[in-house]
């Protein structure tokens, strides 16, 4: 059986992340832990934040998939913030590096990818300019990423949550009639 090297790579990495933050994580750690030659690793990556963002990646197409076969763009939404929850220890130990910035910056690029695909495919007759979509997109990315950072620990229902952010991007949550 192939085993395909990238992916032993990155779920072991993952699996590190899950225990410390990637300020601490060598090259030469993450090599022993696979089991592989330094040369085999720089086949496949640059450095760990290759190996971050091809994780990320994959992630993103897991959740593009889940969100488009999901019959509401509200369940969609619900899919994204239980994936987040489920890698919250990753996603803190990222946060908690040096390279933040980095983080933050490749999960509102996700998140990004991710809506623009969703408005896209769930929303076809959606009425508005490609300019104003793609501030609105930039926008909730940005919003979303800073809302699910500040959730990942919370004990908030995960349907409530995802209730209100489409409230806020459909415009729902100001809606005075919602509230009588």
């Amino acid at each position: 059986m192939t085993v395909n090297m990238k992916q032993m790579i990155a779920e072991t990495l993952a699996g590190l992340l899950k225990h410390k933050s990637i300020d601490k994580i060598t090259v030469r750690e993450l090599v022993d832990a696979c089991g592989i030659c330094r040369q085999a690793f720089y086949y496949h990556f640059q450095d760990l934040m290759d190996v971050v963002e091809w994780l990320t990646a994959q992630a993103l197409q897991r959740a593009v998939d889940e969100g488009l076969a999901a019959p509401t763009p509200q369940e969609a939404l619900t899919s994204m913030i239980l994936s987040m929850r489920e890698n919250k220890s990753l996603i803190h130990h990222l946060l908690a590096s040096q390279r933040r910035q980095e983080i933050e910056r490749l999960l509102v690029r996700s998140t990004r990818l991710y809506l623009e695909k969703l408005f896209r495919a769930k929303a076809e007759n959606l009425m508005i300019r490609p300019d104003d979509l793609e501030t609105a997109i930039r926008f909730y990315s940005y919003g979303l990423v800073g809302l699910l950072i500040e959730n990942l620990d919370t004990a908030k229902d995960v349907s409530v949550l995802s209730g209100q952010f489409y409230g806020l991007i459909t415009g729902q949550l100001w809606d005075s009639s919602r509230h009588s």
